[in-house]
């Protein structure tokens, strides 16, 4: 108790300031949902025993057969997908290289309305076994059918998280890698496996985190295709019986989830500090036979092909078999909320993470580190489970906030910063750690205001990181669902949530248009994303 009472006393009473005070406060507030759906997860209700002994291990297994299954085809397709276009040279290498990162703009739930028809493709074989085999082995075949289909769909989308990480991490220490292993003489078929995996692996864990906490955040998708996952459990708990102490519940058990994966990437990521400096870092691609570029190309255009191209030809076929008025007012309007408040969002959540990690960098303050590593938890959490913390949240304070929390455009807002300003933080503190403390402690030393510092010497650095972080938080707002979907105002749509209701009303050639707007919203961002992450910093 000495050493804690010692610690608060010098790291935070003595440090303390109004933008230490503001910045703490900004965190504290932030993670006020998520700690109260822990604090919460275990008022038991009258409905808690039947799910827990009829529904909870369908549950669990659903979103594990999920995890296991779209984690593992995401790093084969992601890795496999870096490493060629990385350390290979093949006939329009660099026409693929930007493709590969397309399907990062269609949601999970658009590729799933798009390939709505699929499992009538195999009728006739579901007659064939149910003629033959019975109608239990043909449940269960067409059981296993579904989640196969599920897998490989959000495999297809999801892969450019684990891509574009191999492929930056790649960039770094490849070359090294590849001359050392030359060196001693590592045959080329072996590269992969021996030499490069062990190096990348820290990235490859983090671009399958990123594809996990989206598999468990999705709704629309599994509960089109009847996938009973943790997430559609908490919405029946919510909205079917209206019960919210079971939907607490089952929340816990995503959040356990969630934090063994948080675990399992930490443990890996421990020590695995690599140096980038001095040295040429230019990548001299391999040669291959044309033979083997067939295989290449092939390998590299599959997840193209069935994660953008078909879904965005199936939905432009769609649109013009519709009778939908693309100058419709409605439409006009959603699609105007849409741009509105990602762009408000992600202006309010990338400037908060900015002033943050000034905050931290420019006092130094221990315990400002310390709180600062609770932002991550926010994009660890599904949309459904924020929700129910924000709900609980304004419970909790009722005559303060009810008007601001629930039902409005600035509680809307708030729960969006509560789940993406992870995504903002990290860009933003990695390249503030290259900007170093040093520069910050000598504009103090100077007595320059810290206004000052941040506006002319901190912003110019992190001109480009600004800016990629607005644009990951304004393309993962504008394509977020869940929730949305629960605490929107009345009488408020985006793209993402009309999209949802026509599908709801089984108007699937009606829902072409907003999910390709979507797609287009989301297009451009990407692009800059992809141009700017390849330029040196």
């Amino acid at each position: 108790m000495n050493k804690i009472y010692k610690y608060l006393k010098n790291e935070f009473f003595f440090g303390i300031n109004t933008w230490n005070f503001l910045s703490i406060l900004a965190f504290l507030f932030i993670f006020l949902p998520i700690f109260l759906i822990i604090y919460n997860f275990n008022i038991e209700s009258e409905n808690w025993s039947h799910i827990k002994e009829n529904l909870l291990f369908g549950y669990v297994s659903s979103t594990l057969y999920l995890v296991i299954g779209v984690g593992l085809m995401s790093t084969a397709i992601g890795v496999g997908c870096a490493w060629f276009v990385t350390c290979y040279d093949f006939y329009g290498r660099k026409y693929i290289e930007w493709i590969l990162i397309l399907p990062m703009t269609i949601p999970t739930y658009i590729a799933a309305y798009s390939y709505y028809d699929i499992l009538e493709i195999f009728n006739p074989f579901f007659n064939w076994s149910r003629n033959n085999l019975g109608l239990e082995k043909t449940i269960f075949v067409e059981n296993t059918l579904i989640y196969l289909i599920v897998i490989f769909l959000f495999s297809f989308v999801l892969y450019p998280y684990v891509y574009l990480s191999s492929k930056a991490s790649l960039l770094v220490q490849g070359s090294r890698a590849i001359e050392a292993a030359n060196t001693l003489g590592i045959p080329t078929n072996k590269l992969l496996w021996k030499v490069i995996i062990p190096i990348i692996r820290p990235a490859v864990i983090a671009g399958t985190s990123l594809v996990i906490m989206e598999t468990l955040n999705d709704y629309a998708a599994v509960e089109y295709f009847g996938i009973s996952t943790l997430t559609i459990g908490i919405f029946r708990s919510w909205f079917g019986m209206y019960d919210m102490e079971s939907a607490l519940r089952l929340s816990s058990f995503l959040i356990t989830f969630v934090f063994l994966i948080l675990v399992f990437e930490k443990f890996n990521r421990k020590g695995a500090k690599y140096d980038n400096k001095g040295g040429n870092n230019f990548l001299k691609r391999i040669d291959i036979k044309r033979g083997q570029q067939s295989f290449v190309i092939l390998f590299c255009l599959t997840p193209f092909l069935f994660g953008f191209f078909i879904p965005v030809a199936r939905l432009l076929t769609w649109m013009m078999r519709s009778d939908v008025n693309l100058i419709d007012l409605d439409l006009v309007m959603t699609a105007f909320n849409t741009v509105s408040i990602s762009l408000i969002s992600s202006f309010i959540i990338v400037s908060l993470a900015f002033f943050m990690n000034f905050t931290k960098n420019y006092f130094n303050n221990n315990a400002i580190k310390k709180v600062s590593q609770l932002v991550i938890l926010g994009y660890a959490m599904p949309g459904a489970i924020i929700a129910i913390g924000v709900l609980k949240l304004n419970s909790s304070v009722n005559d303060l906030f009810s008007l601001i929390i629930i039902g409005s455009i600035s509680g809307l807002i708030f729960s969006y910063a509560v789940r993406f300003l992870a995504i903002a933080w990290q860009p933003i503190e990695s390249s503030m750690e290259k900007l170093g403390t040093n520069t910050n402690q000598a504009s103090r030393v100077l007595n320059v205001k810290p206004i000052k510092s941040m506006v002319r010497i901190n912003f110019p650095f992190l001109k480009k990181p600004l800016l990629i972080a607005s644009l990951i938080v304004f393309i993962d707002v504008s394509k977020e669902l869940p929730l949305t979907l629960i605490l929107r105002p009345f009488n408020f749509d985006t793209l993402a949530t009309f999209t949802y209701d026509l599908i709801s009303q089984a108007q699937f050639f009606q829902s072409s248009v907003p999910s390709l707007l979507i797609i287009f919203i989301s297009l451009p961002a990407i692009l800059v994303i992809n141009k700017q992450a390849g330029k040196k910093v």
